[in-house]
C-alpha cells in the first residue's frame, strides 16, 4: 500500500522495520491505548512539526491533506510535548518527527501547537488483522559463548544535555584508536537523527528501541525496559565489538531511565558512566545520585565543558574529569576510563 486516495503515504522512521508487503489494508481505529498500533493519518493543519522523518532519515516536508503512515505510541519530553498511544476521536497528533502520532495531554510552555492529523485507520493484513510494530522487531537470537564487551554508558541531565554528542565523541575516539565499537539508544521516543549520529562517528553496528517494536519507551514498564536493553545487547553482539555504547535518553530521573538506572541487573551489565549535563549543579546532583546507584562514573561532560570554568567547577565538585568533545576526540576518555583499560 504505497497510495492512498490517489495521495503516497509518507512512512515515518518509526516504520522503518515494516515489511510493506504485509500491509493490505486500512481498518477502523482502536479506541484504547495501543501503543506501536500502525496508522493511516491525513495531515489537516500544520503546527510544530513542519517534517517527518522517512526510514532513511531524510526530512520529508508535510503539506495538509498529506498521507503519512506512523506508529501510536506515548511520548515523554520535557522540551515538548507529553502524549498518550490513543485515538479517543477523529483528530490527532504528531508526537515525533519519526512518525509517532497519538494524542498531546501537556506541552513545555514555549512549544506551539502540535501538528494535527484526521485519522484514516488502522493499516492491516490480508486478513483485516490490525499490525502492530512488535510483529516487526528483531528477534533475539542466542549470540553463544565469547568475552563480553566493556560497556560504556551515557546518561545525563535532561533532553539536550549533549548525550548523543558525547557517545559519539567516544565512539570515534576509541574507533580511532583501532577499536570495533558498537552502539544502542535504549530509550527514548523513534528519531532517526540520533542513531544515525553514533553511525557517523564509527560504530560497526547501530541499533535503538525500534528494532525491537517499540515506537518509544515512554509509558513501558520497568521489565519490558530491561528487556529492551538486553535484547539490544545481544544482538550488537553479534558483531563481535570490543566496546558497547549506549545512551539512555531524557534525565536520570525521567520514569524509565531511573527504572533502569535502579535495576540491580542492568547495573551489573554496566562498566562505566559518563555524566552529560549544562551545568555544575546538576553534575554534582547526578553523579552523587549515581554513585548511590552503585555506578561507576567515569567523567562528566557535555556543555559544561565548554568553558575552563565550568570544567573547574564541575571537579570540584564531583572529584572526576569533565570533559569536553575535542578533550574526548584528542584521546583523554583513553585515561578516563580506568575500570576498563583500552590498552
Amino acid at each position: 500500500m504505497e497510495y492512498f486516495g490517489g495521495l503516497k503515504i509518507k512512512w515515518g522512521y518509526v516504520t522503518h522495520r515494516v515489511d510493506r508487503a504485509v500491509v493490505a489494508a486500512c481498518g477502523p481505529m482502536a479506541r484504547e491505548e495501543t501503543p506501536g498500533l500502525l496508522v493511516l493519518a491525513r495531515v489537516q493543519q500544520i503546527g510544530r512539526h513542519t517534517t517527518v522523518e522517512a526510514p532513511d532519515g531524510r526530512r520529508m516536508m508535510l503539506f495538509p491533506g498529506d498521507v503519512i503512515a506512523g506508529a501510536l505510541g506515548n511520548r515523554y519530553a520535557t522540551d515538548q510535548y507529553e502524549g498518550r498511544a490513543i485515538a479517543t476521536g477523529p483528530i490527532g497528533h504528531v508526537l515525533g518527527v519519526g512518525g509517532v502520532c497519538g494524542e498531546v495531554v501537556s506541552r513545555n510552555d514555549r512549544m506551539p501547537d502540535p501538528t494535527t492529523v484526521e485519522w484514516i485507520g488502522a493499516l492491516a493484513d490480508a486478513t483485516g488483522q490490525p499490525l502492530n510494530l512488535k510483529e516487526f522487531g528483531l528477534r533475539r537470537r542466542n549470540t553463544g559463548a565469547g568475552p563480553r564487551p566493556r560497556s560504556i554508558l551515557v546518561v545525563g541531565a535532561s533532553m539536550n544535555a549533549g548525550k548523543t554528542t558525547t557517545a559519539a565523541h567516544v565512539i570515534r575516539s576509541l574507533t580511532g584508536q583501532g577499536h570495533r565499537v558498537a552502539a544502542a539508544k535504549i530509550t527514548g521516543t523513534a528519531c532517526r537523527k540520533d542513531p544515525g549520529i553514533l553511525w557517523d562517528a564509527g560504530a560497526v553496528q547501530v541499533l535503538d528501541f525500534t528494532d525491537l517494536g517499540h515506537a518509544s519507551t515512554a509509558g513501558c514498564s520497568p521489565d519490558e525496559v530491561f528487556a529492551i536493553a538486553t535484547g539490544l545487547e545481544a544482538t550488537l553482539r553479534e558483531t563481535r565489538p570490543e566496546f558497547l555504547v549506549y545512551e539512555i535518553a531524557d534525565g536520570i530521573f525521567q520514569r524509565e531511565t531511573r527504572a533502569l538506572l535502579c535495576d540491580p541487573r542492568f547495573r551489573a551489565s554496566i562498566d562505566v558512566v559518563l555524566y552529560a549535563a549544562t551545568d555544575s549543579v546538576s553534575c554534582e546532583s547526578g553523579v552523587r545520585s549515581l554513585r548511590e546507584w552503585k555506578y561507576c562514573v567515569a567523567a562528566v561532560a557535555g556543555p559544561v565543558a565548554n568553558s575552563r570554568l565550568g570544567i573547574d567547577e564541575v571537579q570540584t565538585a564531583t572529584g572526576v574529569p569533565c570533559l569536553s568533545g575535542p578533550m574526548i576526540l584528542s584521546g583523554a576518555v583513553q585515561t578516563a576510563l580506568p575500570a576498563i583499560s583500552v590498552a
